[in-house]
């Protein structure tokens, strides 16, 4: 079995290098989105939402441009494997300080769901959550000691929180589109209902929680469940191109459902840095 996972996991060289790749052209992305205003309607939202952020309703253009500017420019100076190392790791800072902005939006915006209850019934914040792999991946490469914890806490939280949600009846509104929308999964269509197929993957990603809680007692256990999460990845990254409300008005411009797919790069990236470093 080790031997399989040796072949089918990249090697340390192809990780770092995915982690770099994952990581700079996610920022590039999202900056350049920030830059054409394709994303003014998002940040309208969190802005208006947030109890001290809304005084500057009035300048929303300007945070979308300052922030699509921080972005492009950290993406690029990690891309750019000329860059003096100085400078990657001034962007790296400034990613990871981006990860822990995102991640504030927890405490002070509306992430939850009311018909749910509320916390811990999570609804937007699903992608805010992911920020913890970006902050991980981020103080890796800073090499900050805790950052293999910070990316193996974001896999649990992730896998384990989402794959809870599967349980309720509107998680698996949202992730039936996407199923029936993919080629390996429409059959599910006819063989499952739609809440039955979302307790199914919701079950997995559980499963995978428990086989990663493997780092502290067994190291099998622990590399099945990267494995199992680097699965779960690769096949919420193909919703990217058989998905097409991912998209709005083509390639570039992700929808909200392409921004919350286009993280798990990174999610998959810090599967492939736990295994290799």
């Amino acid at each position: 079995m080790q031997a399989l996972i040796n072949r089918i996991m990249p090697s340390a060289t192809n990780a770092h290098l995915f982690a770099v790749v994952s990581l700079s052209g996610l920022f590039i992305w999202f900056g350049l989105m920030n830059l054409t205003g394709s994303t003014d309607g998002t940040i309208a939202r969190w802005v208006d939402a947030h109890p001290l952020a809304n005084q500057l309703k009035s300048h929303k253009a300007n945070i979308a441009l300052g922030l699509g500017i921080v972005q492009t420019a950290s993406g690029l100076l990690i891309a750019v494997y000329s860059i003096p190392q100085r400078f990657k790791r001034m962007s790296y800072s400034l990613i990871a300080l981006m990860a822990l902005g995102s991640l504030s939006l927890m405490f002070t915006n509306p992430v939850w769901i009311k018909s749910l209850g509320g916390f811990p019934a999570i609804g937007a914040g699903q992608g805010l959550i992911k920020y913890i792999a970006i902050l991980g991946v981020a103080l890796w490469f800073l090499g900050v000691k805790g950052a293999r914890e910070v990316m193996l806490v974001s896999l649990i939280i992730v896998l384990g929180w989402i794959g809870a949600m599967k349980f309720t009846s509107p998680e698996a509104d949202g992730v039936w589109p996407l199923l029936t929308s993919s080629p390996i999964f429409n059959w599910w269509i006819t063989d499952f209902g739609k809440q039955t197929a979302s307790n199914i993957i919701g079950g997995i990603e559980l499963l995978t929680v428990l086989l990663l809680t493997g780092h502290w007692w067994n190291r099998r256990a622990f590399d099945l469940g990267l494995v199992l999460s680097a699965a779960t990845f690769i096949v919420t990254l193909s919703f990217l191109v058989t998905f097409s409300a991912s998209w709005t008005v083509g390639f570039p411009n992700l929808a909200s459902i392409g921004h919350f797919l286009l993280k798990d790069a990174i999610l998959l990236a810090a599967v492939f840095i736990l295994y290799r470093d």
